[in-house]
C-alpha cells in the first residue's frame, strides 16, 4: 500500500492510540495541530457573548479563527488534510495544487468546503456519514423513559427519604389513577420527524416497545409503512402524538418546528430533540415547558444551553443534557475506524463513495451519496 507524503491534522480529533499509529503508518510525515486550548475557548466565548449575545455553541468555538495565509503555511507541502472544525476556503484549495485528499472527521462538510471546487481540482473528499446512529437513538429512548417514568423525581425523592409507595402501602395517600404521573411507552403514539438513519432506528425501537409509530419526512417510505409506520403531516403528527422526537438534518430550515406546531401538542405530551437546536423555535418551546403543559428531553439547543432559562423551568419532570447523543466509547471508536478505512481505501486505489453531503430537509436523502472524486485515483 502506497503512502501519503504529508498528512496535516488541522484541529483536535479523538483517536485511540492504536488508531493514531495506523494513521502515522499511512504517511511519511504526520503533523498535528490541536486547535484552541480550553481556557482560550472560554475567553473567546466570554468576550463574544459580551459583544453579541447571539446563540453560540461549542462547535462554533472549536473552529479556530486563522487567516488564509496561516492556513496555507500549515498545509504547505501536504497532500492530505484531516479536519473536523476548520473551514477550507476556496482560495486555500486553489493555492494548494498538491492536495490529493481531504478527510473530514465528521458527517457534514458542505459548510466547510466547496465540494464542487474540490472535485474540479482533483481532490478526493471523504466524510463519515454514520457513526453514532445507535448512540443517539438509544439516548433518545433513555430521555423518553426518564421523562415518562419521572425518574428524576423518583431519584430525588429517594435521596430525601420520601417514598410514595410507602404512603400508598400504609394508606396515607391513595391517588386516583389519573393523578399518577408515571406512564409506560406501550400503546403511546410516537411521532418521528425525519426518517433518516437515526429516525429509522428510533422507529425500530419504538415498534419493539409496541408503540404506535407515525412519521413525517420529505418523502414517503412505503417499506416502513408496511411494517407498521403511519405517515402523517406535521400538523397531524404534532396534534396526535404522545411523544414527538426530532431527527432532521442540521441543514433543514431553521425553526421548522415553529410556535404553531408546538402549541398543537397534546397536554402532557413529551417533546424530544437530539438532532439540532436551530430547528426548533426555542423560545416558544420554553414557554410551553414553563407552563408545565408539556414536558421535554433536550440534548441540543440554539447555541449553548441557556442555564438561566433552564433553571427557571422546572427540571422536576424534564431532562436536559448537552450533546450527549453521539458521545459514547463505541461511536468514538467507529468514527476513527471509518476515517482510517476511507484513507486506506484511497491509498489502495479502491476508494469508496466518498463525500456524503446534502442540502435537503431530511436525513434520509443522505442515501443519495454525492461522491466527490478526483479525475483519477
Amino acid at each position: 500500500m502506497r503512502k501519503f507524503n504529508r498528512i496535516v491534522v488541522l484541529d483536535r480529533i479523538i483517536l485511540l492510540e492504536k488508531q493514531w499509529e495506523q494513521l502515522r503508518s499511512c504517511a511519511t510525515e504526520v503533523i498535528e495541530f490541536s486547535g484552541l486550548k480550553p481556557n482560550e475557548m472560554l475567553q473567546i466565548l466570554q468576550q463574544e457573548m459580551a459583544e453579541d449575545p447571539k446563540p453560540m455553541c461549542w462547535t462554533q468555538l472549536a473552529q479556530e479563527k486563522i487567516t488564509i495565509e496561516e492556513l496555507n503555511r500549515r498545509i504547505a507541502g501536504a497532500d492530505t488534510i484531516i479536519t473536523c472544525w476548520t473551514d477550507i476556503p476556496e482560495d486555500v484549495v486553489i493555492a494548494n495544487p498538491q492536495l490529493k485528499y481531504i478527510g473530514f472527521w465528521t458527517n457534514l462538510a458542505g459548510h466547510r468546503i466547496n465540494l464542487e471546487l474540490a472535485k474540479q481540482r482533483g481532490i478526493f473528499v471523504t466524510l463519515i456519514p454514520d457513526y453514532g446512529t445507535d448512540s443517539v437513538a438509544e439516548l433518545t429512548f433513555a430521555g423518553m423513559l426518564a421523562v415518562s417514568r419521572k425518574l428524576l423525581r423518583s431519584h430525588r425523592n429517594t435521596l430525601r427519604g420520601k417514598w410514595p409507595y410507602e404512603l400508598l402501602k400504609t394508606g396515607q395517600y391513595v391517588p386516583k389513577v389519573d393523578e399518577i404521573p408515571q406512564k409506560i411507552l406501550r400503546d403511546k403514539v410516537l411521532g418521528i420527524v425525519g426518517l433518516g438513519r437515526i429516525g429509522r432506528r428510533v422507529a425500530e425501537i419504538g415498534l419493539a416497545f409496541r408503540m404506535n409509530v407515525q412519521y413525517w419526512s420529505k418523502n414517503r417510505h412505503p417499506t416502513w409503512e408496511k411494517v407498521g409506520l403511519k405517515f402523517a403531516t406535521l400538523d397531524e403528527l404534532f396534534s396526535s402524538s404522545d411523544i414527538i422526537s426530532i431527527h432532521l438534518s442540521p441543514y433543514a430550515p431553521p425553526k421548522i418546528i415553529n410556535e404553531e406546531l408546538i402549541r398543537k401538542m397534546k397536554d402532557g405530551a413529551i417533546f424530544i430533540n437530539t438532532s439540532a437546536g436551530i430547528l426548533v423555535d426555542q423560545e416558544a418551546l420554553f414557554q410551553e415547558l414553563g407552563s408545565k403543559r408539556i414536558f421535554a428531553y433536550l440534548d441540543v439547543y440554539e447555541g449553548l444551553p441557556p442555564r438561566k432559562v433552564l433553571n427557571n423551568i422546572s427540571t422536576f419532570d424534564n431532562v436536559f443534557t448537552y450533546r450527549s447523543g453521539w458521545y459514547t466509547q463505541e461511536a468514538i471508536t467507529y468514527k476513527g475506524d471509518y476515517l482510517l478505512r476511507n484513507i486506506k481505501n484511497f491509498l489502495k486505489g479502491i476508494p469508496q463513495p466518498a463525500a456524503w453531503d446534502h442540502q435537503t430537509t431530511d436525513e434520509e436523502d443522505i442515501i443519495e451519496f454525492q461522491c466527490v472524486r478526483s479525475g483519477g485515483k
